[in-house]
């Protein structure tokens, strides 16, 4: 499984490498605001198992160490997917904030944050620990970056 994911990893990240463009077309910043979107929306899906046992639901360590590992593996594709700077392109619909381009030495900190965050909790459940304590390694690195660079 492990195998399966840095696979995966590794031809996500080949498919999502883009470098930053000086002037780019509504086709070009349509299509990096989808990917972006996307790999949000599997951080999410990942990491929505453990936050449901955090709350009460029935703690399965295995399907939170993999959700956990999931995040970890996604994570350090957040600043890579933000390289392309869409401000001011009405085109596409986007909550991410125009200060993430003004700003990419922070926020790739908070994205590095957030892979942090996910390998202590990989590790405190692998030691025993539950869901709530590895809740609260990954729940608040991903509100320090949607309180700083997401929109409402």
């Amino acid at each position: 499984m492990k195998k399966l994911i840095i696979t995966g990893a590794i031809i996500l990240s080949s498919i999502f490498s883009i470098g930053a463009m000086a002037q780019m077309s509504d086709e070009d910043a349509a299509a990096a605001v989808k990917r972006r979107q996307s790999v949000f929306q599997m951080l999410a899906f990942s990491n929505g198992p453990l936050g449901q046992m955090a709350r009460g639901s029935d703690f399965s360590a295995e399907t939170a160490i993999l959700g956990s590992q999931r995040v970890a593996m996604l994570a350090p594709m957040i600043a890579d997917l933000f390289a392309a700077d869409t401000t001011g392109n009405s085109s596409v619909t986007t909550r991410a904030a125009d200060t993430i381009w003004a700003n990419q030495a922070d926020f790739a900190q908070l994205a590095q944050d957030l892979v942090d965050g996910a390998n202590a909790a990989i590790e405190i459940l692998q030691n025993g620990g539950d869901a709530r304590a590895a809740v609260g390694q990954i729940g608040p690195k991903c509100g320090a970056c949607h309180d700083r660079f997401r929109l409402d």
